[in-house]
């Protein structure tokens, strides 16, 4: 494998690039989400409220629409990160914030400019101090593979908690929002002790199409608050995310803070991403109200199982290269395609059945080279390291 990294470094599979960019970006386990996942119920405990291109006046009033109903809590997705001009529109922000009984407004993992290690967080980024004064702080960084905005980004996973270079402990975004909810759930799940959760997805809001489970949220666009377009009892009680989810409610077009999903409906090769962040934090929220945690392995577990099933493959292969050397190239691609298909059937299934995700693309990799590796290690390192195996070999060359 050393040598084969050696000889793509000159570019020899370069041709295949557009192959690997396709599946790059796809988890197996995204066929349960995207194909065989039942219709999930629609969580009337959390609603979201679009703030589109209104000015920080214009998300004053709508605050103080919403807050009047009695909320849980609101959640504000937005950064404030600095003041602005228009002082009379900052004043109206910061006392709409402070009228707010439960409020979590959003922080940001950042970097220190001498932290040298580009994945590494290890400070705090806030609104200015005159937003934040009456909020609770949470973070909304969900884990992507983008370097920058603009770059594709899958989100799967998300941190629970973040422990900062000054030891202080942050909470997420959406894990703060369900505390004011369900408090014991909350530190219930927080003691599972994961440092990476997966998200257990349960649907979208209106989006025409892009994924499978649109409106499973209550969302409300800016003029549905301005107008008094709802039910106030919607409200009572609930979790209220604000945040941008577009010019308009199903907006398609704006790929700000949107990201790919596994509910998308194309798992290969996408073209547009489906849902915005606000929505994610949504997703996280509902499964920490209804404890529909998804479970995974370790890296170290990872490595044991394929190793394991990897020698008991060696064992196999060995025996058939020995007592049936005639079927060694037939039976071993066969009993390879078998094991390669009950593995993603296991992986599939165990997600859909137990919520259990296993990544076993170390065991996938492994059954993929076993066959071909051990006739390798039996064809020409065995035999470069016996001297009747290299006898032969002069003797061919003589000739």
């Amino acid at each position: 494998m050393g040598l084969l990294a050696g000889v793509t470094a000159f570019k020899v599979f370069d041709m295949f690039d557009p192959i690997g960019d396709a599946f790059a970006d796809m988890e197996f386990t995204d066929i349960y989400f995207s194909q065989l996942l039942d219709d999930p119920v629609a969580d009337e405990n959390v609603v979201l409220v679009n703030v589109g291109l209104e000015s920080r006046a214009g998300i004053s009033i709508l605050l103080d629409s919403i807050s009047k109903h009695g909320p849980a809590v609101i959640g504000v997705d937005l950064f404030f990160d600095y003041q602005m001009e228009d002082t009379l529109a900052d004043l109206m922000l910061a006392e709409s914030l402070g009228r707010i009984e439960n409020l979590v407004l959003v922080t940001k993992l950042s970097q220190t400019l001498n932290n040298e290690n580009p994945d590494e967080y290890d400070s705090i980024e806030w609104s200015h101090p005159m937003f934040t004064w009456n909020a609770e702080p949470a973070f909304a960084n969900l884990i992507t593979d983008a370097e920058v905005q603009e770059d594709l980004k899958m989100c799967r996973e998300f941190f629970p908690q973040f422990e900062t270079a000054d030891k202080v402990n942050h909470h997420a975004f959406a894990v703060k929002m369900a505390s004011y909810l369900a408090p014991e759930k909350a530190q219930k799940f927080l003691e599972r002790g994961n440092e990476v959760e997966v998200i257990n997805y349960r649907g979208n809001v209106l989006d025409y199409g892009a994924t499978k489970f649109g409106n499973k949220y209550f969302a409300l666009d800016v003029w549905d608050v301005y107008s008094g377009n709802f039910i106030p009892e919607i409200i009572k009680d609930k979790v209220v995310i604000f945040c941008f989810l577009g010019e308009e409610l199903g907006d398609r077009e704006n790929f700000e803070d949107k990201f790919f999903t596994p509910l998308n409906e194309t798992y290969i090769g996408r073209a547009f991403p489906d849902m915005y962040g606000g929505v994610i934090h949504a997703n996280i929220v509902s499964m920490i109200l209804n404890e529909d945690y998804i479970f995974y392995l370790s890296e170290t577990q990872k490595w044991m199982v394929a190793i394991f099933f990897l020698f008991l493959n060696i064992m196999i292969f060995s025996w058939i290269y020995k007592k049936l050397p005639k079927w060694y190239d037939g039976m071993t691609k066969i009993i390879q395609l078998i094991e390669f298909i009950g593995i993603i059937y296991i992986m599939v299934y165990m997600m859909d059945l137990y919520s259990v995700k296993l990544d076993l693309s170390y065991l996938l990799f492994a059954v993929a080279l076993s066959g071909d590796g051990l006739e390798v290690f039996y064809g020409v390192v065995k035999n470069t390291l016996s001297r009747e195996g290299r006898k032969e070999l002069f003797k061919v060359s003589k000739l």
